[in-house]
């Protein structure tokens, strides 16, 4: 049996279904558009890659206008959201919504790039390596600034096909 045999059977829905059985934290990656406006968009896509440089991969799909706002500023923030900021994966989860920075607390970073207010934690990257990968395009970031949050708040997690928290995915909330 060769591996194009045994990839034959796996569909793009089976493979979805199984990687949502892997729970992802949940971010927004920002940068600034070449309008200078802010730009995001969600991605649980996203991995520390290493400590010494300190650096962390994120895939981008080919057509994000995030991922072109990356390319052109050469930084980003990777906002890792609270379990209580849901609406705003939701927000910038939609392609090109205007309005998904209507009414959302931000300030420009060390890099330029919005952080977000209420994240749990922040990172902060110039682009270092761009990197074909399928659909997606893997930009690996160069840390230059990190801010954790509210020690108090915990993360927004992705398991199954939807957004829950670590307590009600392990039954205590």
């Amino acid at each position: 049996m060769t591996a194009s045999d045994i990839e034959a059977g796996i569909t793009a829905a089976k493979f979805r279904h199984a990687m949502g059985h892997f729970v992802t934290g949940v971010t927004v990656v920002t940068s600034v558009g070449a309008d200078g406006k802010p730009v995001g968009t969600t991605a649980n896509a996203v991995s520390s890659l290493s400590l010494e440089p300190p650096l962390i991969l994120v895939c981008f799909d080919r057509a994000s206008l995030t991922l072109e706002a990356v390319r052109a500023r050469g930084a980003f923030a990777v906002n890792m959201l609270a379990d209580c900021q849901r609406q705003l994966s939701v927000n910038f989860a939609r392609r090109g919504l205007a309005a998904a920075w209507e009414g959302v607390r931000h300030k420009a970073g060390a890099t330029g790039c919005p952080r977000l207010h209420g994240a749990v934690a922040v990172v902060e990257c110039t682009v270092e390596h761009e990197l074909p990968g399928g659909d997606h395009e893997i930009i690996i970031g160069r840390v230059r600034h990190v801010d954790t949050g509210d020690p108090g708040l915990g993360p927004l997690v992705y398991w199954r096909g939807g957004y829950t928290s670590l307590a009600e995915a392990s039954g205590a909330g």
